[in-house]
């Protein structure tokens, strides 16, 4: 389970909070990251899809955790797809226009827009 502390600790999380969603003990989830255990099958297909990423990457088999575009909404998608067509500057912005907006009410946001557009 090469990466599986990786991706908890990139999500945030603690060992704790992981094995309280999935209902088991913390000291079982412990022995997953520390390499002592091997998850079963149906456990590791459950941690695939609570970090949505592939169990090749949890294993260490896929070297970076892969964005599966099927997890996304529409919008999400759309953005992603956008986000392609632009050069490294352009995304640069885009991550900053994210970082500031991200905790900003919705509504606040498409009002500034729609004044931009105005």
């Amino acid at each position: 389970m090469k990466n599986l502390k990786l991706i908890r600790s990139n999500n945030n999380l603690t060992q704790l909070e992981v094995a309280k969603d999935l209902k088991i003990p913390t000291t079982t989830y412990a022995t997953y990251e520390q390499n002592k255990a091997l998850p079963s099958e149906s456990m590791l297909i459950k941690l695939a899809d609570y970090f949505n990423c592939s169990i090749d990457y949890l294993l260490g088999h896929q070297p970076q955790n892969v964005l599966y575009l099927d997890s996304l909404t529409d919008e999400q998608k759309e953005a992603v797809e956008l986000v392609k067509q632009l050069n490294d500057k352009q995304v640069l912005k885009v991550i900053g226009y994210i970082e500031r907006i991200k905790d900003t009410p919705f509504e606040e946001v498409v009002s500034k827009l729609l004044k931009k557009e105005e």
